[in-house]
């Protein structure tokens, strides 16, 4: 009887150290994991670029933004916001991670108003970390709004 209480002392023990070296393992596998996921996130960076313009300026007509602000909203995300000014050329170039963004462009100062050109597109998908994706930006001013 007493050699059975051992044996079954010995199996006890020799369970438990292999299910603490399981864990570890376990453990061990999912750092590894978690730190490749990490060096995996400059394969998610995409880049935005394009013109922006006003169509029919007062003064001048058709002319570049310079200075504009747009705003990209990740679709699905009302806090994921990403922001730029456009150059004095009305050139801008965002980098974003893979998705599809709203793009948000305001008047800044009162009366405020949505300045996208009526037959603009109002999304953009950027998902190609190889090649950037094209997108301008046509606004207009409250004379030409519909």
């Amino acid at each position: 009887m007493e050699e059975r209480g051992l044996t079954d002392m010995i199996s006890y023990r020799t369970a438990l150290v292999i299910a603490v070296l399981v864990f570890a393992a376990g453990a061990s596998i999912l750092a590894s994991v978690r730190r490749h996921d990490d060096d995996d996130v400059y394969n998610q960076i995409v880049t935005i670029k394009g013109h922006v313009q006003i169509l029919n300026h007062p003064e001048l007509g058709k002319t570049p933004a310079s200075g504009q602000y747009l705003v990209f909203q990740r679709e699905g995300c009302k806090q994921c916001l990403v922001a730029v000014n456009a150059d004095a050329n009305g050139d801008y170039k965002v980098l974003v991670g893979r998705g599809r963004y709203k793009i948000i462009v305001r008047n800044p100062s009162p009366p405020t108003y949505d300045m996208l050109a009526p037959d603009q597109s109002r999304y953009v998908t950027a998902t190609s970390v190889l090649q950037d994706t094209q997108f301008d930006v046509n606004l207009v001013v409250p004379s030409s709004r519909r």
